[in-house]
């Protein structure tokens, strides 16, 4: 029975959104430390796509291929937080990095940037503080915890956005990954973005099924 469960579940998740391929654009100004920045495209299970290597300039343009939605990361040689150094990468769609108050980048481009850009901002204060703690400090369960509500209440308040699949898919813990995706509409469940968050809830969903029963 619990094999068949999962099988289910693969199934529902294979139904969902259908991989669309397209070029993933980036373009914008860079805040690098050194003379060179890096970007990596990684996709949903951790496999690195393309790495990419330029001198850093004031403006500057990359174009990848993309099967499927994946992750982009910006390695500008800046240490600590930063609000945008992991971002979604969504085949047939551009966005635009610009600066927005050192050593912060600000979002835009497509619509689903715009979006992903505001929902990013929505949970950073809570975001910021986790990061600045220990996690083994007392107060760490306490703000991941908040972290964790922000994130919720964002997707709640904007179920139709694509942008609320890929903070599930890039930020969301279990629980909070699981209530999520039942808040999000039928039409962002099919959207692209929702595959960065449908292997983690396969994931989660077959961790509970391990768990032991009271």
């Amino acid at each position: 029975m619990k094999n068949l469960f999962l099988t289910m579940i693969a199934g529902m998740m294979a139904l969902g959104a259908m991989a669309q391929g397209g070029k993933f654009t980036v373009q914008g100004g860079f805040l690098c430390e050194g003379d060179s920045l890096k970007l990596q495209i990684i996709d949903c299970d951790y496999q690195l796509l393309y790495e990419v290597t330029r001198a850093a300039s004031p403006e500057m343009c990359f174009s990848f291929d993309l099967k499927d939605a994946a992750l982009l990361i910006v390695d500008d040689g800046q240490e600590g937080y930063q609000r945008h150094h992991v971002v979604p990468a969504i085949p047939g769609d551009t966005v635009l990095f610009y600066m927005e108050g050192e050593p912060y980048y600000g979002l835009g481009g497509s619509q689903f940037y715009i979006d992903y850009d505001e929902a990013v901002k929505a949970i950073e204060p809570q975001a910021i503080e986790l990061f600045e703690l220990d996690a083994h400090s007392d107060r760490y369960l306490e703000v991941l915890e908040k972290y964790q509500d922000a994130l919720l209440a964002y997707v709640e308040n904007h179920p139709d956005q694509e942008a609320s699949a890929a903070l599930l898919g890039i930020f969301a813990e279990d629980e909070t990954l699981e209530i999520g995706h039942y808040a999000l509409l039928e039409r962002v469940h099919n959207s692209v973005a929702a595959n960065l968050y449908k292997p983690k809830l396969t994931a989660a969903r077959e961790r509970m099924l391990m768990m032991p029963q009271p």
